[in-house]
């Protein structure tokens, strides 16, 4: 079987994605987190199903929610090309067989392509990792050997694992001199319970005697109870008799009583009606004295006479009071108004310092406008311009002051530190004396350099030059090179011509070196001083620049000061004309003006309202005496102003009291007249009833009436209290009367029977709370379960220890079972692998290790070309990983034809150096065409180590979106 195309439709990371694979070896190269793992989980789940969703094993959902699953295209020899195809579908998918001839089919056909095989017989033989070859290092020499047999083996990797579980489980169930196992603890709990129960059985022989104990106490506590049954009713009925006794004297002494009252008749209900009629009468002789003397009250209040016109001229009066007090009001404000205009005015004129006289002449006739207002206000604001504009001119000339004087005071300091005359001349002689330095130092070194040969060789070059320059120019006729050359001819002239006088002129050296002699060194102090001079020199003169700017500055600051003082005198002048016409002589602070013509304003304004007032004020004083002349000739009396309204409402109430008084009282003698009358007869009425009343009970007067009530009354209460006693006796029933029975003997009797009664409860209590132990006694051997559950617990500890023997017997049965059938592996199935194995192992070793053998014992050993002998655990890390993967390509080969699967790797030749690996690549392109192989890896170099493998870049297939691991 050779798997040829993947189509994963989503897979992990991998979405829509195709894979055609070769025919012998397919490397898929991918970096780290590249999905090549997903792609074997993918061949993995299409063949053997999705894991569970509680599985350790991821299901690489994708995590876009797209269609999950994908196919697998296989060539098979039996059964021809076919699809595997699973999808999201069941716990492990939906899976779906397609076969060449148009057959579809589902888990069973599968299951036949796979030959039975599941996942994890699949995993121990076709697949294998270095995660698997790294567990080396850390095996033990059975550990080791038992994995490499199980690699060389169908099928005992299973039954290693189940048998390494048995020995394990038979471990914690028994050992021979163990205490922790489950079997010894069972055996050790065992002993200890028969113990127990040994001592449980001799507490039993102890209940007969107590049996018999407990048969005499009942028989006494039987006749003592019937004793004290025969107390209690005699004591029962003492108490009876004693609680009946009070009752039976009382029935007695109220039947003599009774026997005494005579019976006689009353009405019925006859006190409330006389009190009721008592009442009545007594409250209506009362209504009839008070009507009486109502009666003559009325007559005597009745009036003499009346004087309705009066009346009438009164209330026109009255009806005018508003307007009475109105003008009062009037007067009473006015003149408060008066009074406060008059001080206010006094007080504005004394503020403006004028006497009343002035003011009528000058200050009532001014003119107090808008026009003049706002006349007044320029004249002002003007001066304060005028202020504001001195006072700034007089701050700037202070600071042009203090400018001056810091100015002066910089030039005389900076007069302190200015450089002496020699340091002035010197720095004026620096230019040219640097100069001179320069063409000394230069001329020197150019004289020192120079040698008589080089001085030669340099005009000649110069010349020979100049002259194949001329040559050339006048051959090409490029009279610009002409020229060139010329120049250059006579530059070689120069230097010979200057070289002779060089050669001539040794005084003008000599001069050289001494300038250089007396100036060298000192260029730096030179440069320093030239420098703070001319600092100096600039500093100075911006000084003197600034201070004559400043005195210009300043005069003419003086000039604007003066030009500005004249324009304020003349303003002063407008302001002394402007107040002369106020009656102001003087000009006060212009802050005050305004408040001054306001206040000229104010004075005006009262003086109106102050002749308003007194105008008001007249008029008002008129009225009120015209009113007050009519008031006293309705009133026939003189009356004084404030009090005339007063009289006239007294006047005015007085009449009209007396006009309602006439009438009410004739009314209300008429009323009173009338209801006497009823009275009087309504007395008669009830003084008849009253005497009907004390006829029925038999009497005359009222206290013989109220007697004959009280001793009717006795006589039903007796009678009452007869029945309550009888009706209480009757409840105790029918006990004989306790005649000539006294209190202190029944008292005796009850005593002597609480006594007999209290010594057989004491002895009967004793009795019981023996019972009660022997009892509790006998019940805790009766009921003791301690026996019975230990009995128990005996038994199901014994059940216990014989399932655990069980199960250890079935364990065991099974280790010895795996380990026949590991015998009989080794000795058929074992020896024929092993020698493909051998073949294998010796060429991937470079024959190094000729053989590959199983010991007695179950280790593996390798015999070595010089005929050693080794366990498997003393080789390196890579050849055991040869051994076993030798194992596993020999076991596969050997089932090819029952089980043709592909071989899946992932990266396990990591630990093999360049010439093992080589071996290994170059057994794989021998076995590649038995076998199909899927390699994974991340190294780059991999790839190449095979010819004509199909390399697969896996890094550049993933969709990048990431598996959702369940």
């Amino acid at each position: 079987m050779k798997i040829e195309k993947l189509i994963i439709y989503g897979f992990g990371k991998h979405e829509n994605v195709t894979l055609d694979f070769g025919p012998s070896i397919t490397v898929l190269y991918g970096l780290n987190e590249a999905g090549k793992t997903t792609i074997q989980q993918f061949i993995l789940q299409v063949l053997f199903g999705f894991p569970q969703k509680n599985s350790v094993l991821s299901r690489y959902e994708p995590k876009s929610g797209g269609k999950y699953g994908g196919q697998l295209h296989l060539s098979d020899d039996t059964y021809g090309t076919c699809i595997v195809e699973r999808i999201r579908g069941k716990s492990a998918g939906d899976v779906t067989v397609y076969f060449e001839d148009g057959r579809k089919g589902g888990e069973e056909e599968l299951n036949a392509l796979l030959r039975q095989y599941d996942r994890a017989s699949f995993e121990s033989i076709f697949s294998f990792s270095l995660l698997q070859l790294q567990g080396f290092e850390k095996m033990d020499e059975n550990e080791l050997s038992r994995t490499l047999l199980a690699s060389g083996t169908t099928g005992v990797e299973s039954l290693l694992q189940l048998g390494n579980r048995l020995e394990k489980e038979l471990g914690d169930l028994f050992k021979k001199s163990g205490r922790n196992p489950r079997m010894n603890l069972k055996i050790a709990e065992l002993r200890e319970l028969e113990k127990e129960l040994k001592d449980e059985q001799e507490k039993i022989a102890e209940y007969t005697p107590l049996l018999e104990r407990i048969q005499k106490i009942d028989e006494r506590i039987s006749v003592v109870r019937e004793r004290k049954k025969e107390l209690a009713l005699e004591s029962q009925k003492l108490t009876v008799v004693r609680q009946i006794l009070p009752l039976h004297n009382k029935r007695q002494a109220l039947q003599f009583r009774l026997s005494q009252v005579r019976k006689s008749t009353f009405p019925a209900d006859g006190i409330r009606r006389y009190e009721v009629l008592a009442g009545k009468l007594t409250e209506v002789e009362s209504a009839k004295k008070r009507m009486e003397e109502e009666v003559s009250e009325l007559a005597a209040r009745l009036p003499r006479q009346h004087e309705p016109e009066r009346v009438a001229e009164l209330e026109i009066l009255l009806a005018k009071e508003s307007e009475w007090h109105k003008w009062q009001t009037a007067v009473t404000t006015a003149e408060n108004e008066i009074r406060q205009l008059t001080s206010l005015k006094g007080r504005l004129l004394d503020r403006l310092g004028m006497k009343e006289v002035e003011a009528e002449t000058v200050l009532f006739k001014a003119d107090v406008s808008i026009q003049k207002e706002e006349q007044m206000h320029l004249i002002i604001d003007s001066l304060t311009e005028n202020d504001q504009q001195i006072g700034f001119m007089n701050r700037q000339l202070v600071q042009l002051e203090n400018e001056l004087s810091a100015t002066e005071s910089a030039l005389v300091g900076i007069g302190r530190s200015a450089p002496s005359a020699e340091e002035f001349e010197d720095a004026r002689q620096w230019p040219r004396i640097r100069q001179q330095l320069a063409e000394a130092k230069a001329y020197v070194s150019f004289e020192g350099r120079a040698t008589e040969q080089s001085s030669l060789m340099t005009p000649a070059m110069l010349l020979v030059l100049a002259l194949a320059f001329i040559v050339f120019g006048f051959m090409q006729q490029e009279w610009f090179v002409v020229v060139a050359g010329g120049i250059v001819g006579a530059l070689g002239i120069f230097f010979y011509s200057k070289k002779e006088v060089r050669s001539r002129d040794t005084s003008k050296l000599k001069e050289m070196e001494k300038i250089i002699a007396a100036y060298d060194g000192n260029e730096r102090q030179m440069e320093e001083l030239t420098e703070r001079i001319g600092l100096f020199t600039r500093k100075k003169e911006e000084l003197q620049e600034e201070f004559m700017v400043l005195e210009r500055n300043y005069q003419t600051l003086t000039s604007e000061i003066e030009s500005t003082h004249s324009d304020r005198r003349q303003l002063e002048s407008r302001l002394a004309a402007f107040l002369r016409l106020y009656g102001f002589e003087e000009i006060p602070s212009t802050g005050i003006i305004p408040e001054l013509f306001r206040m000229i304003r104010e004075v005006q304004e009262v003086a109106r309202d102050l002749k308003e007032a007194i105008s008001l004020r007249q008029t008002l004083m008129e009225n009120i005496s015209g009113r007050a002349l009519q008031a006293e000739k309705v009133l026939q009396k003189s009356v004084s102003h404030e009090a005339v309204y007063e009289m006239l409402r007294r006047e005015y109430i007085r009449l009209k009291e007396q006009a309602e008084t006439s009438k009410s009282v004739t009314s209300g003698l008429e009323r009173n007249e009338t209801a006497l009358k009823e009275i009087s007869e309504l007395v008669y009425t009830l003084q008849e009833k009253v005497q009907t009343l004390l006829a029925e009970a038999g009497v005359e007067t009222e206290e013989a009436f109220y007697s004959a009530y009280d001793t009717f009354q006795e006589a039903i209460l007796l009678e009452g209290q007869l029945e309550d006693i009888n009706a209480q006796l009757a409840v105790h029933g029918p006990i004989e009367s306790p005649d000539g029975v006294t209190e202190d003997e029944l008292l005796k009797k009850a005593a002597e029977n609480s006594v007999a009664l209290s010594s057989i409860d004491e002895e009967l209590n004793a009795l019981i709370d023996e019972k009660s132990l022997v009892t509790a006694k006998m019940e805790q051997l009766l009921t003791d379960e301690n026996y019975g559950r230990k009995l128990q617990l005996f038994e199901i500890k014994k059940a216990e220890l014989a399932d655990l023997a069980r199960k250890w017997s079935e364990r065991k049965a099974i280790t010895e079972a795996i380990e026949r059938t590991m015998s009989e592996l080794k000795e058929k199935k074992l020896p024929e692998v092993l020698e493909v194995a051998e073949k294998l192992f010796c060429g991937l070793t470079g024959g190094n290790y000729e053989s590959l053998t199983v010991t007695e014992t179950g280790h593996f050993e390798v015999l070595s070309k010089e005929g050693m002998r080794y366990p498997i655990v003393e080789l390196s890390q890579a050849t055991k990983e040869q051994a076993y993967i030798s194992l596993r390509l020999a076991l596969a080969e050997s089932i090819v034809s029952t089980a043709p699967f592909p071989v899946m790797m992932d990266d396990p030749f990591v630990h093999f150096d360049g010439e093992r690996l080589s071996r290994m690549i170059e057994l794989l392109d021998n076995l590649q065409n038995k076998h199909q192989f899927i390699y994974f890896t991340c190294h780059e170099a991999m790839k190449d180590k095979w010819r004509e493998a199909t390399i697969l870049h896996v890094s550049d297939i993933g969709s990048g979106q990431g598996a959702m691991v369940l």
